[in-house]
């Protein structure tokens, strides 16, 4: 059963919230780096603090990791992720677990909670030879793009776990399907005994951890289990990683495989095994951007220059075509804008 679970979730196009990297970006200044420059480089929509709660595709935010880590040191780069995680997203999960008694009945759900947050990785609680491991697994990759995410996934499991209990506890063994044991020993520490080249990562918690009681703050409530957001097929899945990118680029094939790290080929015989194609998805991005532009009173040149069209009119008509009918017919008729 657990095989294919893990099957279903890696074959997925890879999601996370746009307020991962929002908060990235906003400790950038505390370290002297320029986030502006750090956005452009990593291919993040350029209008980011603008974007509320959406998904955005995980390569740009590996590649946002990656600049950070290279500007600013492995030292300081550990900074940086223990603040992001300890401040920002452990207190964003914790609501979620309140619900469960011990911290092995909060491990088991786990998967189902990152959900919410992150499409496209597998995580669990697994017993090897009588040993407890929680593992994230994801096929992987022998570049630095991977070893951040995979630190960044090992640092937020011991912080979580050290909120559970009200402890500094920290793993006795870690496996990595990296092999840079430095970087790990630099930013979790060198108490640890590591195994590298492993099938997927996996810290060793002990029973006595596991069958803790969660500690929790005497402000915090009970909250139910967020609604798991499924994504039923590639083509779902590629309408939402491109979403937040339509309205400051006027994408094309080969951006959108970028941002989707697969090749312009492989990305359109996807969408062909679907009985779609690039225009018909790039047009139902258009029209919903331009209908949430609309709804906010823009004006049709900003929103035309927005979504990369030379004028209103080639809008207008791309727009027709969609919808049947103009953006100022589409305004009157449907928001009831008699102004228009």
């Amino acid at each position: 059963m657990q095989r294919i679970l893990r099957e279903a979730f890696i074959s997925q196009t890879e999601l996370l919230k746009s307020h991962y990297a929002k908060i990235f970006v906003e400790l950038l200044a505390q370290y002297n780096l320029d986030p502006h420059e750090l956005i452009r480089e990593s291919g993040l929509p350029a209008d980011l603090d603008n974007i509320e709660d959406q998904f955005l595709p995980v390569e740009p935010i590996r590649r946002l990791l990656f600049l950070i880590a290279n500007q600013s040191g492995i030292v300081q780069f550990g900074d940086i992720l223990r603040t992001a995680i300890v401040h920002s997203f452990v207190p964003k999960v914790l609501p979620y677990f309140t619900s469960f008694h011990s911290v092995r009945e909060a491990l088991e759900a786990s998967n189902a909670i990152y959900r919410c947050d992150s499409i496209g990785t597998f995580v669990g609680l697994e017993e090897t030879y009588g040993r407890n491991w929680y593992f994230r697994y994801k096929d992987f990759e022998d570049d630095e793009l991977f070893l951040w995410t995979e630190v960044y996934a090992a640092l937020f499991t011991i912080e979580l776990i050290r909120v559970f209990t009200r402890s500094d506890w920290i793993p006795k063994q870690i496996k990595t399907q990296s092999d840079h044991v430095d970087i790990y020993k630099a930013i979790i520490g060198d108490s640890v005994q590591y195994f590298v080249g492993q099938e997927k990562l996996a810290l060793l918690i002990e029973d006595e951890i596991l069958d803790h009681s969660i500690v929790r703050a005497t402000n915090q409530s009970i909250s139910n289990e967020p609604a798991i957001i499924w994504h039923a097929n590639f083509t779902d899945q590629v309408y939402t990683a491109l979403l937040p990118y339509v309205k400051e680029h006027n994408l094309s094939v080969a951006q959108a495989a970028k941002l989707l790290k697969l090749s312009p080929r492989t990305f359109q015989r996807r969408l062909k095994e679907e009985n779609t194609n690039f225009r018909r998805l790039k047009d139902n991005l258009m029209f919903s951007a331009s209908v949430e532009l609309i709804e906010q009173g823009m004006s049709f040149t900003h929103i035309a220059s927005q979504l990369g069209y030379s004028d209103i009119a080639h809008f207008s008509r791309a727009f027709k075509r969609i919808s049947g009918l103009t953006p100022k017919l589409y305004r009157r008729c449907i928001l009831g804008d008699n102004e228009s």
